[in-house]
C-alpha cells in the first residue's frame, strides 16, 4: 500500500483530483485536510500560501503509481505539483481487503 501526499491550492482542486482518481479506480480512498500553511522558494523568493492536503490511498503497483502520478500532474493547476509517494510499513487486514475490493 502507498499513501500519496499532494498539496492543493483549495478544496475544490483537492476534491476534483480525488473524485477523478476514485472514478478511474486509481485510488480507493482520499482524505482532504484543510488549513495548511506552506512556505517555499518560488522564482527566487520565499512565498507563503494556504493549501489543502490531499492524501490518497492505493495499493502498491509500479504501473498504478505511474498512472496516478501522471493523472495528478495532468489535473493539478500548479506548474510543479508535489506528488510524493510514501510507503506504508503495515496495514490492518480488514482495511487492506477493503482497499483491494475498492480498486477492482
Amino acid at each position: 500500500m502507498k499513501f500519496y501526499y499532494i498539496p492543493c491550492p483549495d478544496q475544490k482542486c483537492a476534491e476534483t483530483i480525488a473524485r477523478t482518481l476514485l472514478q478511474e479506480k486509481l485510488i480507493g480512498c482520499a482524505n482532504v485536510i484543510p488549513g495548511m500553511t506552506s512556505m517555499y522558494w518560488w522564482e527566487g523568493k520565499i512565498e507563503t500560501s494556504s493549501e489543502y492536503i490531499l492524501i490518497l490511498k492505493t495499493l502498491e503497483s509500479s504501473d498504478a503509481g505511474k498512472n496516478l502520478e501522471s493523472r495528478v500532474t495532468e489535473l493539478h493547476p500548479y506548474d510543479v505539483p508535489c506528488v510524493m509517494a510514501l510507503d506504508v510499513a503495515s496495514i490492518n487486514d480488514s482495511f487492506k481487503n477493503w482497499l483491494e475490493q475498492s480498486l477492482k
